[in-house]
């Protein structure tokens, strides 16, 4: 409670005979220009950068680490340490030092000169997941096997007999080679064990099978037991002999080729450690790699005793890299003779899958060699031209037809062995292969042009782009369709360039096949490649007249057009990103035409597609958009989103939306055209009247308008421009209480308010501001309702800048008595109704002492430019001073009086409250007067008693300063009392 002998309480606890007095000011001794001192140091010199290393090699060894060039964050010093999640980033793998790489040969060959493949070249894993993923069956599967039966649970077998190593310590050398002669009699079947065959699996049970296999054949092969692991692998390979069904076979050949690759690098691993090591200390004798050579010598034995022909050729070339232990000679004539086995098979599918694997083999075996690669091509091509698939089989594609299932299964293993030719062979041999294509036919023809297209180096296809041309022209066999062969023959040349004197002829070859294309779909797909083309080599008259050969194909299918709408929308954006002059396009008329397409009515915007032409034309225009045409177009296509908006949007969308109006709007300028540049944001209001933001957005941009106009007149208005910033002031005042949020409306009057007044445009000033002391009062509701927060600090921030803005705002002409609106914020503040648990009263009143106390100066502390305010119209009348202390005295009554009411726990509240009344009485209060005096000094004591030590030394400091400053008596006085 506060009590002081000089001050009279009445019953009700108000003080009745304190009245505030307002002293004279002295702006000169006040003010005090900014000097400027020079700096020793860095103010962020002591933080450190986490994103050097530390104990690294600096770039300039004269340079002295004082000061580091960038702080990524100037907090991090406090951390006491490094990063913790830097550290664990830091510390290797536990794991990765113990993954050893199979069959790597890579040491072998370090001096072989390997062309660098193309980067658009898949690896094998890329390569398997994609064959996985699109060949699948829902038809039923046969698994024949020894070793898995169906009553099987999954549980991998374990064997209880001798095992093979300890049968053979005990055997002379002879007898070793007849019983491994024996063993090789029986591969196809099991001691005692029955082939059997199951059917009626679906893929998933089969795929679970040969996992089985391949975890059985692990455990065989750790446990000793090296040819029960071969019979394994053999009876999986045995599962290639049968093609049907032919759309699930590459992925059988995938699953298959897998189970190879872990027996082929479990014998690799052997042997490449029996020849690092012959188990003597020092290691790596020569009787250790004699013994790993004929051992491998012997695995060679027992492969090439295989019967059938398909799990032998398989077998040893899985086992190929081995030969890098022998001779790296006999490795090459071993994959050329593979390769021409395979001629052997008759299955143009199987064979086909098995070339695949071979030539994934060699490029580890030889990297450099690339004869038998070509051969494998030439023999796949001749065994194109034999039937494909036996006739009568009507089941085998499900419903797919022949030829489109041939041209998606042939495709893999010759687009593979293309990718190894392309990466390794020089251009002579790369030019073999386009002739091959000169003289094929039907569909090997058609696969090999795709498969050129798809792997060979974009320079090649670039130098052969025009042959390549007349070659896909040819390509009438079914297969690859023509416009897939024309967008693959786009995507090469939109990466590379062809010779300059082919462009123009490539470009009438290629047009000519792409308006023959019947697919509406398809045509808009080929020639968005193809516009990309264009646009980068050739002017926008070449783009307009491929726009305008769309728009006709597009015109002629009316009742799927909006079908085809995304495919436009491409077209839009590859015009704008890729031309070299993006601006000389929204002068052609095709284009327009084509952007006229997504103002009809059929155009849904809630697809997405008109957002994206939108994005397209923001995203790629240069500079802002100055052209009423295309201004009128984007301001369709955005009323069109803005229409979209239902009560089923999310505010995420709105907020999406939002912003991509409002880069839009901000985006368009007439320049010096002031008037067209008012009209269009009068048109956009009554485009976009329920999105918020945007709304905020216009009267931004009109105050900015406003200003520019203010600017060009260097604030000396004409009788044309006057009338101009008032209808920017109206449309302001207008625009403004259609926002929902109180808040802003506050901002925005006072923003507005504010522009008018600078503006000379009295009348429009004063009715924003009369509108934003309104809203003051609407702002403390929207408070009161959502239960303070952020609306708390919005409310005190806005209500200080208002009454700051009213300090230099001219009373009207009619009003009396003065300081008319500064007294009608007074009242709004002490007739409200404010909440008893809050300071927010008491806060306003402070801003208003301040605002109150400036306004009965004799001299303001600033002016609006070219406005006279109250000190010039009253020219010192006593009467403002008397007004002005008036109002202070009752909003001072209100001060005391709720802090009189902070009691209890709500009493550590008034140490803020007391700090900022003594600013306030410090600062403008005539100390000279007892009471003033004695309310500054109770003030103090509540300082002392409720603020913590430092903001007591900080007060003491600032009113000693000021005090010295001024020469003021009362001031002194306090001081004293003070320190005291």
């Amino acid at each position: 409670m506060i009590t002081c002998d000089s001050l009279t309480f009445n019953q009700s606890g108000r003080i009745m005979s304190l009245v505030w007095k307002v002293a004279v000011r002295r702006w000169d001794l006040e003010k005090k220009s900014l000097v400027s001192k020079p700096a020793t140091n860095h103010p962020l010199q002591g933080v450190r950068d986490r994103t050097l290393k530390q104990g690294g090699p600096s770039l300039d060894k004269k340079s002295k680490p004082a000061v580091q060039s960038m702080v990524v964050d100037p907090l991090s010093s406090v951390l006491d340490g490094p990063d913790p999640l830097s550290d664990l980033l830091a510390v290797p793998d536990p794991l990765s030092g113990k993954i050893s790489v199979s069959r790597q040969v890579v040491e072998d060959c370090k001096d072989a000169e390997v062309t660098v493949s193309d980067t658009r070249h898949s690896t094998w894993e890329q390569q398997r997941a994609f064959i996985m993923a699109n060949f699948t069956t829902s038809g039923t599967l046969t698994f024949t096997s020894s070793f898995l039966q169906p009553s099987d649970s999954g549980v991998v077998k374990t064997q209880t007999a001798v095992t093979e190593r300890q049968r053979m310590q005990v055997m002379s050398g002879s007898e070793r080679i007849r019983a491994r002669l024996v063993q090789m009699d029986t591969l196809d079947e099991i001691s005692g064990g029955i082939v059997r065959e199951v059917g009626g699996l679906s893929q998933e049970e089969f795929t679970h099978r040969l996992h089985g296999l391949k975890q059985e054949l692990t455990q065989a092969w750790h446990s000793d037991q090296r040819v029960k692991a071969l019979k394994i692998t053999i009876q999986c390979v045995k599962l290639l002999n049968l093609s049907a069904p032919e759309h699930f076979y590459p992925s059988k050949f995938v699953l298959v080729i897998d189970i190879l690759d872990t027996l082929a690098t479990l014998v690799f691993q052997r042997l490449k450690y029996k020849s690092e090591s012959d188990g003597s200390p020092a290691g790596g004798g020569s009787e250790g790699k004699q013994e790993a050579q004929e051992t491998a010598r012997n695995w060679f034995y027992k492969v090439a005793s295989v019967r059938e022909l398909l799990p032998r050729l398989y077998l040893e070339a899985a086992l190929l890299p081995c030969y890098s232990l022998i001779s790296v000679q006999e490795g090459e004539v071993a994959l050329t003779r593979l390769s021409r086995m395979i001629r052997g098979i008759g299955d143009p599918l199987i064979a086909a899958y098995a070339r695949m694997f071979l030539c994934r083999i060699g490029i580890e075996v030889a990297p450099t060699l690339t004869q038998y690669i070509s051969e494998s091509i030439e023999d796949f091509l001749h065994a194109l031209k034999q039937g494909l698939w036996p006739e009568g089989e009507a089941d085998m594609n499900m419903g797919e037809d022949k030829d489109a299932l041939a041209a998606r299964v042939f495709s893999p293993p010759l687009e593979w062995m293309m990718q190894c030719l392309a990466s390794r062979a020089p251009d002579h041999i790369l030019k073999s292969v386009v002739r091959q294509c000169e003289g094929g036919e039907g569909l090997g023809q058609n696969l090999l042009v795709a498969a050129v297209l798809a792997t060979f180096p974009h320079h090649f296809i670039a130098q052969q782009a025009v042959p390549l041309t007349h070659l896909i022209a040819g390509c009438s066999c079914p297969g690859k369709s023509q416009h897939e062969l024309l967008s693959a023959l786009g995507c090469c040349v939109n990466q590379v360039a062809p010779p300059q004197q082919q462009q123009l002829p490539l470009l009438n070859a290629v047009w000519k096949l792409i308006t023959r294309i019947p697919q509406t779909k398809d045509y808009i797909s080929t020639a968005g490649i193809w516009l990309e083309y264009t646009a980068k080599h050739f002017t926008s008259v070449e783009v307009n007249t491929l726009l305008g050969d769309v728009l006709k194909h597009v015109g002629k299918d009316h009742n799927r057009e909006l079908v085809h709408y995304p495919g436009l929308l491409t077209l839009v954006s590859t015009a704008l990103t890729n031309s070299t002059d993006p601006h000389s396009l929204f002068s052609m008329s095709h284009f327009l035409g084509l952007l006229n397409m997504f103002q009809r009515d059929s155009v849904s915007a809630g697809d997405g597609v008109t957002r994206g032409v939108v994005e397209s034309l923001l995203a790629h225009h240069p500079g802002d958009f100055t052209d009423p045409t295309l201004v009128q177009h984007l301001l369709t296509l955005c009323g069109a989103l803005h229409d979209s908006i239902n009560a089923l949007t999310t505010d995420d969308e709105r907020r999406q939306l939002s912003q991509l109006i409002t880069t839009f709007i901000r985006h368009v300028n007439f320049g010096r055209d002031f008037e067209q540049q008012l009209d269009f944001y009068v048109n956009a209001r009554a485009a976009f009247s329920n999105l918020d933001p945007v709304l905020v957005s216009l009267v931004q941009c009109v105050c900015q308008l406003a200003m520019a106009t203010w600017s060009v007149m260097h604030g000396q208005h004409s009788g044309k421009t006057a009338a101009f910033v008032r209808a920017c002031a109206a449309y302001c005042f207008i625009t403004v209480p259609s926002l929902t949020v109180a808040a802003t409306r506050l901002k925005l009057y006072l923003l507005s308010g504010t522009v008018a007044l600078l503006n000379n445009c009295l009348g429009q000033g004063d009715a924003c501001m009369k509108a934003a002391i309104r809203e003051i009062l609407e702002v403390a509701s929207s408070q009161d309702a959502d239960g303070g927060g952020q609306i708390t600090e919005i409310l005190c921030l806005s209500f200080a800048s208002l009454a700051s803005t009213l300090i230099a705002t001219p009373d009207p002409p009619d009003a009396s008595p003065p300081l008319y609106l500064l007294r009608g914020l007074t009242n709004a503040v002490r007739s409200y109704p404010w909440q008893k648990d809050t300071d927010n009263q008491a806060l306003l009143s402070i801003s208003l002492l301040h605002a109150l106390s400036a306004a009965s100066q004799d001299i303001l502390p600033y002016h609006i430019y070219t406005v006279e305010g109250n000190d010039s119209l009253y020219g010192g009348d006593p009467q403002v001073q008397q007004e002005a202390e008036q109002l202070c005295t009752a909003l001072l009554q209100d001060i005391i009086s709720h802090i009189q009411g902070l009691t209890g726990v709500h009493e550590k509240r008034c140490g803020s409250l007391a700090l900022r009344l003594f600013w306030c009485i410090v600062t403008w209060c005539n100390l000279t007067q007892t009471q003033m005096l004695n309310m500054a000094s109770i003030a103090w004591s509540l300082v002392l008693k409720h603020n913590r030590p430092e903001c007591v030394a900080h007060a003491r400091e600032w009113i000693s300063k000021r005090s010295q400053i001024l020469k003021d008596e009362g001031l002194s006085h306090l001081v004293r009392h003070c320190q005291a």
